[in-house]
């Protein structure tokens, strides 16, 4: 008896395993990269920094250091510049992410600057290069894109003197 209930019990252990192996299913997927060329970033030698040049403490209207063209600044110091950085990699789509404000500081007084980003292929199309959002896709042609950046200040009635400084942020990742 206790031979029968064990052989039993075996059995239908046996029949078990086979059910569960019958109901298990198996897939595959293929897995793959494609390895490009290091995306660099680089700021020009001189069109190194964003600087709205030697502006009045009682300026009453926006300060605008217009990246696409030194022409359509307003209130602006006599001595601007605009930064521009290069991307260089593999021809295709980048996506580019910046600081949409940056702080400047002068000990504990500071400012807000609204950045401004533009970019073109093309080193020579800064004047018709197109606006930028953080976080939208650019095409690299012939493994470059340049991005131009300015940006404006609100009003200064009434601003603290000193030297204003901050950091622009900007980084960039294949799509």
């Amino acid at each position: 008896m206790k031979t029968t209930i064990k052989s039993l019990v075996v059995a239908l252990f046996l029949v078990g395993l086979s059910n569960v192996a019958f109901a298990q299913k198996t897939a595959t997927a293929n897995a793959a990269a494609e390895v490009l060329q290091d995306l660099e970033i680089n700021l020009d030698a001189t069109l190194n920094e964003i600087n709205f040049g030697r502006i009045s403490a009682t300026t009453p209207g926006t300060v605008i250091l217009d990246a696409n063209d030194a022409a359509n600044n307003q209130n602006t110091g006599s001595i601007t510049n605009v930064a521009r950085f290069q991307l260089v990699g593999a021809n295709g789509g980048v996506t580019v992410f910046y600081d949409g404000t940056v702080v400047l500081n002068s000990g504990p007084d500071n400012i807000t600057m609204t950045t401004q980003v533009v970019g073109d292929s093309n080193v020579a199309n800064r004047a018709s290069a197109i606006g930028i959002a953080s976080g939208s896709t650019v095409t690299l042609v012939g493994n470059d894109y340049y991005l131009w950046i300015g940006g404006s200040l609100p009003a200064l009635a009434g601003q603290e003197t000193g030297n204003y400084t901050g950091t622009f942020n900007i980084s960039a990742e294949y799509n």
